[in-house]
Protein backbone atom coordinates (compact mmCIF):
# COMPACT_ATOMS: atom_id res chain seq x y z
CA UNK A 1 0.00 0.00 0.00
CA UNK A 2 1.71 3.29 -1.05
CA UNK A 3 1.77 6.58 1.85
CA UNK A 4 -1.14 8.19 0.30
CA UNK A 5 -3.51 5.83 0.61
CA UNK A 6 -2.05 4.16 4.05
CA UNK A 7 -2.89 7.83 5.35
CA UNK A 8 -6.45 7.88 3.78
CA UNK A 9 -6.86 4.81 5.21
CA UNK A 10 -5.21 6.23 9.13
CA UNK A 11 -7.56 9.34 8.25
CA UNK A 12 -10.74 7.16 7.91
CA UNK A 13 -10.54 5.40 10.78
CA UNK A 14 -9.76 8.01 13.11
CA UNK A 15 -12.92 9.64 11.51
CA UNK A 16 -14.91 6.26 11.82
CA UNK A 17 -13.74 5.93 15.55
CA UNK A 18 -14.07 9.87 16.48
CA UNK A 19 -17.86 9.61 15.13
CA UNK A 20 -19.58 7.82 18.16
CA UNK A 21 -17.84 10.40 20.44
CA UNK A 22 -19.17 13.07 18.66
CA UNK A 23 -22.98 11.43 17.86
CA UNK A 24 -22.90 10.83 21.69
CA UNK A 25 -21.72 14.26 23.05
CA UNK A 26 -25.02 15.13 24.53
CA UNK A 27 -25.53 12.08 26.76
CA UNK A 28 -26.62 14.18 30.20
CA UNK A 29 -29.75 13.30 29.92
CA UNK A 30 -29.20 9.58 29.75
CA UNK A 31 -26.60 10.00 33.04
CA UNK A 32 -27.80 8.07 35.52
CA UNK A 33 -26.27 8.46 39.03
CA UNK A 34 -24.43 5.20 40.62
CA UNK A 35 -26.90 5.05 43.27
CA UNK A 36 -30.89 4.94 42.80
CA UNK A 37 -32.10 7.73 44.83
CA UNK A 38 -31.90 7.03 48.69
CA UNK A 39 -31.86 8.27 52.14
CA UNK A 40 -29.72 7.16 55.45
CA UNK A 41 -30.92 6.18 58.77
CA UNK A 42 -31.43 10.01 59.65
CA UNK A 43 -32.96 11.05 56.28
CA UNK A 44 -30.46 12.71 54.68
CA UNK A 45 -29.38 11.72 51.05
CA UNK A 46 -27.10 9.19 50.00
CA UNK A 47 -23.73 10.06 48.10
CA UNK A 48 -23.57 9.24 44.45
CA UNK A 49 -27.45 9.55 44.44
CA UNK A 50 -28.24 12.48 42.51
CA UNK A 51 -29.40 14.78 45.28
CA UNK A 52 -26.77 16.89 47.59
CA UNK A 53 -26.19 16.42 50.85
CA UNK A 54 -28.40 18.23 52.80
CA UNK A 55 -32.25 18.74 53.79
CA UNK A 56 -32.19 22.67 52.75
CA UNK A 57 -31.53 22.59 49.15
CA UNK A 58 -33.24 26.01 48.57
CA UNK A 59 -32.60 28.81 51.03
CA UNK A 60 -34.39 32.37 50.73
CA UNK A 61 -32.55 35.13 51.54
CA UNK A 62 -35.91 37.73 51.75
CA UNK A 63 -38.74 37.08 53.14
CA UNK A 64 -41.81 36.92 50.71
CA UNK A 65 -39.60 37.29 47.40
CA UNK A 66 -40.60 35.21 44.58
CA UNK A 67 -38.14 32.22 44.24
CA UNK A 68 -36.56 31.12 40.66
CA UNK A 69 -37.01 27.45 40.05
CA UNK A 70 -33.89 26.09 38.57
CA UNK A 71 -33.79 22.06 37.07
CA UNK A 72 -33.60 19.24 39.07
CA UNK A 73 -29.81 18.95 38.10
CA UNK A 74 -27.61 21.18 36.23
CA UNK A 75 -26.36 20.14 33.32
CA UNK A 76 -23.13 22.20 31.98
CA UNK A 77 -24.16 24.38 28.46
CA UNK A 78 -27.51 24.12 29.45
CA UNK A 79 -28.22 27.04 31.93
CA UNK A 80 -27.21 30.91 31.19
CA UNK A 81 -25.42 32.48 34.27
CA UNK A 82 -27.70 35.43 35.26
CA UNK A 83 -25.84 38.85 35.00
CA UNK A 84 -26.93 38.71 38.89
CA UNK A 85 -25.92 35.61 40.32
CA UNK A 86 -22.82 33.58 41.34
CA UNK A 87 -22.54 29.59 40.73
CA UNK A 88 -19.95 27.65 43.16
CA UNK A 89 -19.26 24.24 42.09
CA UNK A 90 -17.46 21.66 44.54
CA UNK A 91 -14.72 20.06 42.33
CA UNK A 92 -13.22 18.39 45.02
CA UNK A 93 -14.89 17.07 48.04
CA UNK A 94 -11.89 14.86 49.98
CA UNK A 95 -8.99 14.87 51.86
CA UNK A 96 -5.44 13.03 50.94
CA UNK A 97 -6.39 9.76 52.57
CA UNK A 98 -6.71 8.04 50.39
CA UNK A 99 -8.12 9.61 46.86
CA UNK A 100 -11.15 8.18 45.86
CA UNK A 101 -13.19 7.98 42.65
CA UNK A 102 -16.09 9.26 43.77
CA UNK A 103 -14.37 12.01 45.92
CA UNK A 104 -11.61 14.21 44.10
CA UNK A 105 -9.37 16.01 46.57
CA UNK A 106 -10.08 19.82 47.76
CA UNK A 107 -11.14 22.16 44.59
CA UNK A 108 -13.75 24.79 43.82
CA UNK A 109 -14.76 26.68 40.53
CA UNK A 110 -16.12 29.85 41.42
CA UNK A 111 -17.94 31.67 38.13
CA UNK A 112 -19.46 34.85 38.20
CA UNK A 113 -22.65 36.54 36.11
CA UNK A 114 -20.21 39.10 34.53
CA UNK A 115 -17.86 36.48 32.98
CA UNK A 116 -15.18 36.32 35.38
CA UNK A 117 -14.49 32.21 37.07
CA UNK A 118 -11.70 31.43 39.83
CA UNK A 119 -10.52 28.48 41.33
CA UNK A 120 -9.99 27.76 44.53
CA UNK A 121 -7.66 25.03 45.61
CA UNK A 122 -6.70 22.62 42.73
CA UNK A 123 -5.99 19.00 44.74
CA UNK A 124 -5.48 15.96 42.82
CA UNK A 125 -8.67 14.49 40.86
CA UNK A 126 -10.31 18.54 40.56
CA UNK A 127 -9.53 18.76 37.18
CA UNK A 128 -11.48 15.99 35.41
CA UNK A 129 -14.74 17.45 37.27
CA UNK A 130 -13.58 20.96 36.18
CA UNK A 131 -13.04 20.38 32.02
CA UNK A 132 -16.41 18.44 32.60
CA UNK A 133 -18.23 21.56 34.12
CA UNK A 134 -18.37 23.23 30.34
CA UNK A 135 -16.03 25.83 30.91
CA UNK A 136 -13.51 26.70 28.26
CA UNK A 137 -10.07 25.92 29.65
CA UNK A 138 -8.84 29.44 28.48
CA UNK A 139 -11.54 31.23 30.80
CA UNK A 140 -9.69 28.96 33.68
CA UNK A 141 -6.54 30.84 34.76
CA UNK A 142 -6.78 32.10 37.87
CA UNK A 143 -5.92 29.52 40.88
CA UNK A 144 -6.00 30.96 44.40
CA UNK A 145 -4.17 28.27 46.79
CA UNK A 146 -4.91 28.00 50.50
CA UNK A 147 -2.20 26.38 51.20
CA UNK A 148 0.78 23.67 49.48
CA UNK A 149 -0.42 20.68 51.14
CA UNK A 150 -0.17 18.66 48.27
CA UNK A 151 -4.30 17.44 48.37
CA UNK A 152 -5.28 20.99 48.03
CA UNK A 153 -2.34 21.68 44.82
CA UNK A 154 -1.88 18.35 43.69
CA UNK A 155 -3.63 18.83 40.56
CA UNK A 156 -2.04 22.06 38.79
CA UNK A 157 0.03 19.98 36.16
CA UNK A 158 -3.11 19.33 34.04
CA UNK A 159 -4.53 22.87 34.61
CA UNK A 160 -0.86 23.77 33.65
CA UNK A 161 -1.17 21.29 30.60
CA UNK A 162 -4.14 23.62 28.69
CA UNK A 163 -1.38 25.10 27.43
CA UNK A 164 -0.76 25.72 23.51
CA UNK A 165 -4.31 23.85 22.60
CA UNK A 166 -6.40 25.56 25.08
CA UNK A 167 -4.95 28.02 27.04
CA UNK A 168 -2.76 30.59 25.19
CA UNK A 169 -2.37 33.23 27.98
CA UNK A 170 0.01 32.51 31.57
CA UNK A 171 -1.71 30.86 34.06
CA UNK A 172 -1.99 32.75 37.12
CA UNK A 173 -1.49 32.19 40.54
CA UNK A 174 -2.18 33.52 43.77
CA UNK A 175 -0.66 31.64 47.14
CA UNK A 176 0.60 32.69 50.46
CA UNK A 177 4.62 33.17 51.15
CA UNK A 178 6.47 30.87 53.68
CA UNK A 179 8.44 31.82 56.63
CA UNK A 180 11.49 31.14 54.00
CA UNK A 181 11.63 31.54 50.43
CA UNK A 182 11.31 27.54 49.53
CA UNK A 183 8.35 27.29 51.34
CA UNK A 184 6.15 30.08 49.36
CA UNK A 185 4.24 29.49 46.35
CA UNK A 186 6.80 31.58 43.84
CA UNK A 187 9.00 28.59 45.03
CA UNK A 188 5.78 26.12 44.33
CA UNK A 189 5.26 27.61 40.76
CA UNK A 190 8.67 28.12 39.80
CA UNK A 191 9.75 24.18 40.43
CA UNK A 192 6.24 23.32 38.60
CA UNK A 193 7.21 25.02 35.73
CA UNK A 194 11.19 23.61 36.10
CA UNK A 195 9.09 19.88 36.09
CA UNK A 196 7.38 20.52 33.01
CA UNK A 197 10.71 21.50 30.84
CA UNK A 198 10.63 18.44 28.60
CA UNK A 199 7.04 18.78 28.19
CA UNK A 200 7.26 22.33 26.91
CA UNK A 201 9.89 22.40 24.71
CA UNK A 202 8.35 19.13 23.16
CA UNK A 203 5.65 21.24 21.75
CA UNK A 204 7.46 24.19 20.45
CA UNK A 205 7.03 25.32 17.21
CA UNK A 206 3.91 23.20 17.19
CA UNK A 207 1.78 25.02 19.41
CA UNK A 208 1.32 28.69 21.17
CA UNK A 209 3.79 29.41 23.28
CA UNK A 210 1.55 31.98 25.08
CA UNK A 211 0.57 30.10 27.70
CA UNK A 212 3.64 27.75 28.86
CA UNK A 213 4.68 29.96 32.12
CA UNK A 214 3.08 30.80 35.34
CA UNK A 215 2.18 33.76 37.19
CA UNK A 216 2.84 34.13 40.49
CA UNK A 217 0.94 36.48 42.38
CA UNK A 218 2.65 35.76 46.17
CA UNK A 219 0.70 36.90 49.05
CA UNK A 220 3.48 37.84 52.14
CA UNK A 221 1.77 36.29 55.21
CA UNK A 222 4.07 38.54 57.35
CA UNK A 223 2.27 41.58 56.58
CA UNK A 224 -1.19 40.49 58.88
CA UNK A 225 -1.37 41.39 62.52
CA UNK A 226 -4.16 42.23 64.46
CA UNK A 227 -4.50 45.71 62.88
CA UNK A 228 -4.21 44.48 59.12
CA UNK A 229 -6.12 41.12 59.46
CA UNK A 230 -6.56 40.38 55.94
CA UNK A 231 -5.16 41.91 52.33
CA UNK A 232 -6.90 42.51 49.28
CA UNK A 233 -5.07 40.59 46.70
CA UNK A 234 -7.14 40.39 43.81
CA UNK A 235 -9.08 43.68 42.74
CA UNK A 236 -10.86 43.93 38.65
CA UNK A 237 -14.01 44.21 37.40
CA UNK A 238 -15.96 44.70 40.51
CA UNK A 239 -14.40 41.40 42.01
CA UNK A 240 -12.73 41.88 45.04
CA UNK A 241 -10.80 39.07 46.90
CA UNK A 242 -9.06 39.34 50.48
CA UNK A 243 -6.97 36.75 52.03
CA UNK A 244 -6.23 36.46 55.66
CA UNK A 245 -4.63 33.60 57.58
CA UNK A 246 -5.50 30.93 59.17
CA UNK A 247 -3.97 28.47 61.90
CA UNK A 248 -3.25 25.09 60.13
CA UNK A 249 0.18 22.91 61.10
CA UNK A 250 2.89 26.16 59.67
CA UNK A 251 2.57 29.49 58.47
CA UNK A 252 1.61 29.65 55.17
CA UNK A 253 -2.25 28.39 55.60
CA UNK A 254 -4.99 31.06 54.47
CA UNK A 255 -8.49 31.50 53.68
CA UNK A 256 -10.07 34.01 51.14
CA UNK A 257 -12.95 36.29 50.51
CA UNK A 258 -14.75 37.10 47.32
CA UNK A 259 -16.91 39.93 47.08
CA UNK A 260 -19.04 41.21 43.93
CA UNK A 261 -22.35 42.51 43.25
CA UNK A 262 -23.23 42.43 47.01
CA UNK A 263 -22.70 38.48 47.27
CA UNK A 264 -20.04 37.27 49.52
CA UNK A 265 -18.04 33.72 48.81
CA UNK A 266 -15.78 32.80 52.03
CA UNK A 267 -13.20 29.51 51.54
CA UNK A 268 -10.76 28.82 53.89
CA UNK A 269 -10.07 24.78 53.19
CA UNK A 270 -8.15 23.38 56.44
CA UNK A 271 -7.60 24.68 59.68
CA UNK A 272 -7.75 24.28 62.94
CA UNK A 273 -11.22 26.68 63.79
CA UNK A 274 -10.46 29.83 65.62
CA UNK A 275 -12.53 33.26 66.40
CA UNK A 276 -10.29 35.02 64.23
CA UNK A 277 -11.47 32.94 60.74
CA UNK A 278 -14.98 33.10 62.16
CA UNK A 279 -14.74 36.86 61.75
CA UNK A 280 -13.87 36.77 58.42
CA UNK A 281 -16.55 34.95 57.49
CA UNK A 282 -19.32 36.97 58.51
CA UNK A 283 -21.85 38.44 56.19
CA UNK A 284 -20.63 35.09 53.71
CA UNK A 285 -23.50 34.06 51.35
CA UNK A 286 -21.96 30.78 51.58
CA UNK A 287 -18.99 30.28 53.79
CA UNK A 288 -16.49 26.21 53.07
CA UNK A 289 -14.77 25.63 55.65
CA UNK A 290 -13.34 22.22 56.32
CA UNK A 291 -14.17 19.66 58.52
CA UNK A 292 -12.88 15.91 59.04
CA UNK A 293 -14.18 12.97 60.82
CA UNK A 294 -13.41 12.01 64.55
CA UNK A 295 -9.81 10.45 65.02
CA UNK A 296 -11.59 6.83 65.63
CA UNK A 297 -13.30 7.16 61.91
CA UNK A 298 -10.50 8.76 60.34
CA UNK A 299 -7.97 5.98 61.28
CA UNK A 300 -10.23 2.92 59.96
CA UNK A 301 -10.45 4.96 57.03
CA UNK A 302 -7.47 5.36 56.70
CA UNK A 303 -5.98 2.19 58.11
CA UNK A 304 -3.92 4.68 59.83
CA UNK A 305 -2.77 3.69 63.37
CA UNK A 306 -5.02 6.03 66.23
CA UNK A 307 -2.20 7.84 67.58
CA UNK A 308 -1.33 9.26 64.15
CA UNK A 309 -5.00 9.58 63.02
CA UNK A 310 -5.18 12.00 66.44
CA UNK A 311 -1.99 13.83 65.35
CA UNK A 312 -3.79 14.36 62.51
CA UNK A 313 -6.99 15.51 63.33
CA UNK A 314 -5.27 18.26 65.90
CA UNK A 315 -4.67 20.02 62.77
CA UNK A 316 -8.12 20.15 61.49
CA UNK A 317 -11.89 21.32 62.28
CA UNK A 318 -14.02 18.53 63.99
CA UNK A 319 -17.57 19.02 62.91
CA UNK A 320 -18.81 19.91 66.64
CA UNK A 321 -16.28 22.61 66.07
CA UNK A 322 -17.34 23.71 62.42
CA UNK A 323 -20.97 24.43 64.10
CA UNK A 324 -19.39 26.98 66.76
CA UNK A 325 -17.72 28.40 64.02
CA UNK A 326 -21.05 29.10 61.45
CA UNK A 327 -22.52 30.03 64.90
CA UNK A 328 -20.12 32.59 65.00
CA UNK A 329 -19.87 33.87 61.31
CA UNK A 330 -23.54 33.03 60.59
CA UNK A 331 -23.43 32.27 56.97
CA UNK A 332 -26.18 32.06 54.71
CA UNK A 333 -25.35 28.38 53.55
CA UNK A 334 -22.54 26.72 55.64
CA UNK A 335 -20.57 24.15 53.97
CA UNK A 336 -18.64 21.80 55.26
CA UNK A 337 -15.79 20.23 52.90
CA UNK A 338 -12.92 17.91 52.80
CA UNK A 339 -15.00 15.44 55.23
CA UNK A 340 -14.91 11.23 54.07
CA UNK A 341 -18.49 10.55 52.39
CA UNK A 342 -20.19 7.44 53.82
CA UNK A 343 -23.75 6.52 54.63
CA UNK A 344 -23.02 6.06 58.82
CA UNK A 345 -20.59 9.42 58.24
CA UNK A 346 -22.97 11.56 56.79
CA UNK A 347 -25.19 11.29 59.93
CA UNK A 348 -22.20 11.65 61.72
CA UNK A 349 -21.43 14.65 60.63
CA UNK A 350 -25.06 16.22 60.96
CA UNK A 351 -25.35 14.74 63.67
CA UNK A 352 -22.22 16.27 65.70
CA UNK A 353 -22.08 19.46 63.40
CA UNK A 354 -26.44 19.91 64.82
CA UNK A 355 -24.91 20.09 68.52
CA UNK A 356 -23.45 23.32 67.96
CA UNK A 357 -25.48 24.95 65.04
CA UNK A 358 -28.86 24.86 63.84
CA UNK A 359 -28.33 26.84 60.64
CA UNK A 360 -28.60 25.44 56.99
CA UNK A 361 -25.59 23.21 55.99
CA UNK A 362 -24.25 21.74 53.10
CA UNK A 363 -21.88 18.19 53.44
CA UNK A 364 -19.72 18.53 50.11
CA UNK A 365 -20.46 16.12 47.40
CA UNK A 366 -17.97 16.30 43.93
CA UNK A 367 -20.19 18.18 41.51
CA UNK A 368 -22.55 19.68 44.04
CA UNK A 369 -23.53 23.16 42.63
CA UNK A 370 -24.45 26.44 44.49
CA UNK A 371 -26.34 29.00 42.50
CA UNK A 372 -26.25 32.19 44.70
CA UNK A 373 -28.83 35.45 43.52
CA UNK A 374 -29.71 38.21 45.41
CA UNK A 375 -32.85 36.15 46.70
CA UNK A 376 -31.93 32.48 47.04
CA UNK A 377 -29.03 30.30 47.18
CA UNK A 378 -30.18 26.50 45.35
CA UNK A 379 -28.23 23.36 45.81
CA UNK A 380 -28.05 20.51 43.11
CA UNK A 381 -25.74 17.84 41.85
CA UNK A 382 -24.62 17.89 38.28
CA UNK A 383 -25.02 15.53 35.94
CA UNK A 384 -21.93 16.08 33.92
CA UNK A 385 -20.92 13.93 30.92
CA UNK A 386 -18.28 10.86 31.64
CA UNK A 387 -17.07 12.08 28.23
CA UNK A 388 -17.08 15.85 27.87
CA UNK A 389 -15.16 17.74 24.83
CA UNK A 390 -13.94 20.81 25.25
CA UNK A 391 -16.66 23.67 24.42
CA UNK A 392 -15.65 26.50 21.96
CA UNK A 393 -12.95 28.98 22.07
CA UNK A 394 -13.50 32.34 23.17
CA UNK A 395 -12.94 35.01 21.36
CA UNK A 396 -10.11 36.68 23.30
CA UNK A 397 -8.15 39.59 22.27
CA UNK A 398 -4.37 40.12 23.15
CA UNK A 399 -3.33 36.50 23.34
CA UNK A 400 -0.16 35.35 21.78
CA UNK A 401 0.13 32.35 19.34
CA UNK A 402 3.32 32.12 17.86
CA UNK A 403 4.80 28.83 18.53
CA UNK A 404 7.82 29.79 19.03
CA UNK A 405 11.06 28.05 17.35
CA UNK A 406 11.68 24.27 18.04
CA UNK A 407 13.78 22.92 20.81
CA UNK A 408 17.51 22.17 20.18
CA UNK A 409 16.94 18.61 21.55
CA UNK A 410 15.96 16.53 18.82
CA UNK A 411 15.84 12.74 18.65
CA UNK A 412 18.19 11.11 16.65
CA UNK A 413 18.95 10.76 12.67
CA UNK A 414 19.24 7.35 12.78
CA UNK A 415 16.30 6.54 14.71
CA UNK A 416 14.17 9.00 12.93
CA UNK A 417 15.12 7.40 10.21
CA UNK A 418 13.38 4.29 10.78
CA UNK A 419 9.78 6.07 10.81
CA UNK A 420 7.34 4.18 8.74
CA UNK A 421 5.45 7.52 8.12
CA UNK A 422 7.56 10.82 7.16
Amino acid sequence: MDKPMLNACIFGLVLTLALPILASADQFEEFRFPREKSTTEDGYPTPLSGKPLTKTPVISKVEGASLKEYPEHYIPGKETLPENEMRITVLGSGGPAPLRRAQAASGYLVELGNGDNFIFDIGPGTSGNLYSMGVHPALLDKVFINHLHLDHIGGIFPLFDAMGWARNTPLQVWGPSGTTPELGTAAFTENIRKAAEWHVQSKRNLLPTGGTTITCNEIDVSKFSPENPSQLVYDKNGVKIHAFPVVHCIEGSLGYRLEWNGLVFVYTADSEPSTFEAEQGKGADVFIHEVMPSAEEFALHAKMPFEHAENVMGEHTSPEELGIVFGIAKPRLGVGSHYTLGDALVDNFFKNVGITYDGPVLLAHDLSVINVSPEQIVIRQAKTSMLATVPDAPALDGVDMNPGEPSESKTPAWLTETRIIK
